[in-house]
């Protein structure tokens, strides 16, 4: 029986730090994903500009996934 509670508190401490990792990742690359949007429309390059509009396929999943962290977040601390 111990060793059974062991492996499961094992499993979702490290399942719990994985998910932690991945949404440091997820943070991380929104935001430079945001900045590389902001220079590249900034830019008078017209192909510049477009690859600055393509980033938004990335950005809109990612900010998806950062508002449910922060929901999560949130409703952890009330």
């Amino acid at each position: 029986m111990l060793s059974i509670v062991t492996t499961t508190t094992t499993t979702t401490v490290v399942t719990l730090g994985h998910a932690a990792m991945f949404g440091a990742i997820g943070v991380i690359s929104l935001i430079a994903l945001l900045i590389a949007k902001e220079l590249l429309s900034a830019s008078g390059n017209k192909k510049a500009m477009l690859l600055g509009n393509a980033t938004s396929v990335a950005i809109l999943p990612l900010l998806f996934a950062f508002l449910t962290i922060v929901a999560i977040a949130v409703v952890g601390a009330l």
